[in-house]
């Protein structure tokens, strides 16, 4: 099969590295820097990846490549996603993405009936979170006759805290702040509620190393859910992991308007706050560290008369053998498994489908398991 990656940042590479662990696969590599491209060519040394230069804002030609692969994968930043996929159905392409942003979800799941008369389908939400955590979400419910709430918590951290803020940039700076500075989605008593961001800090517990972390409201980790379980769940939310302090500190930022787009006067000219703190962010939290990525996922309800936790773990590291980051391996894993379940036949609905109505999850669990990613699984009962 033919692959096209469009993006040929960390995900981007990742997805590549992964595709081509499988010899009947084929990549095409497409960015608009040309020094990336050959800098990840260099680093796959493998001559079923092809690079192609591409302007990802030019529709035509993005439909034209689209033409020469068999799936494409989307890993550019979410302002593309939605183009991406009105291009994938004028192609008559089956596309994922990296997701992240609920209104550009939203918009994608309109396009539902062009994707099926096209043949096609679309699968936003093919990363981690939104992605792996929520079919891994839908996975728990369906094992529970009666659901009263579903806790989904999710982070990537340096193995070892350190700088001001505890944290290493481990994706798009700008997906970040997306996170940090939109409303979130819950679901409380039945309904789907907005929530403050940063907000609604509690402390939980992971096996040592890390001990003692906090999790926080942030946008976008539900996505889809609330549409695709919320009649079968009473309570649900979505947080973001990390090391203690944290969101304290983001929150006063977030409060001083540093998340805020429009332009400032200063006595050194015009300036606007977004762009600074995500300059700052790049600044102060890149640097060569190893990386873990922590998810849990705990159900609680029904099964029958007897009541049941389900819960769903995982705790990946960094790959030091192949320089790949445990963000790298558990957002770009997914979107490369998913994307070759379509092409080998495994996903037979069409239309822009989310991953948790989509995705086998049986196969995804072997899979998983083929990469060295431990999902750990509990059922229990609850006294």
């Amino acid at each position: 099969m033919r692959y096209l990656i469009l993006g040929a940042g960390q995900q981007g590479r990742a997805i590549a590295f992964d595709l081509l662990r499988d010899g009947d696969n084929e990549v095409i590599l497409a960015d608009n820097d040309a020094d990336l491209l050959e800098d990840v060519y260099s680093w796959l040394d493998d001559p079923r990846a092809d690079l192609e230069p591409l302007d990802a804002s030019n529709r035509e030609e993005v439909r034209a490549v689209m033409e020469d692969a068999d799936v494409v994968i989307n890993a550019l930043p979410y302002a593309f996603n939605l183009d991406v996929t009105t291009d994938a159905i004028a192609a008559g392409r089956s596309v994922v993405d990296l997701g992240g942003n609920n209104d550009v979800v939203a918009a994608q799941l309109e396009l539902d009936a062009e994707a099926r008369e096209a043949g096609i389908i679309v699968i936003p939400d093919c990363g981690l979170a939104p992605g792996l955590a929520n079919i891994l979400a839908s996975d728990a419910v369906d094992r529970l006759s009666r659901v009263e709430s579903v806790r989904i918590r999710v982070g990537g951290l340096p193995q070892r805290p350190q700088g001001e803020l505890d944290y290493m940039l481990t994706f798009n700076v700008e997906g970040l702040l997306n996170e940090y500075g939109e409303p979130a989605i819950a679901v409380r008593d039945g309904d789907a509620v907005q929530v403050e961001p940063l907000m609604d800090v509690e402390r939980l517990n992971f096996p040592d190393p890390w001990g003692e972390l906090e999790a926080f409201n942030t946008s976008g980790g539900l996505s889809t859910l609330p549409r695709t379980l919320g009649h079968k769940v009473e309570n649900m939310d979505y947080k973001t992991l990390r090391y203690p302090g944290h969101a304290e500190k983001i929150r006063a930022l977030y409060d001083q308007g540093l998340f805020s787009r429009e332009p400032r006067e200063t006595s050194n000219g015009t300036v606007v706050p977004r762009d600074l703190l995500a300059k700052m962010i790049e600044n102060n939290c890149t640097y060569p560290e190893a990386d873990v990525v922590l998810l849990r996922i705990t159900a609680l309800g029904m099964k029958g008369s007897v009541p049941l936790m389900v819960r769903s773990q995982i705790i990946d590291r960094f790959d030091k053998e192949n320089g790949i980051t445990a963000m790298m391996r558990m957002t770009g894993y997914p979107a490369s498994i998913i994307a070759q379940m379509i092409a080998r036949g495994d996903v037979t609905e069409r239309g822009v489908v989310p991953g948790e109505r989509a995705v086998n999850k049986e196969i995804l669990r072997v899979e998983l398991k083929a990469r060295d990613i431990v999902l750990e699984e509990i059922v229990k009962v609850v006294e």
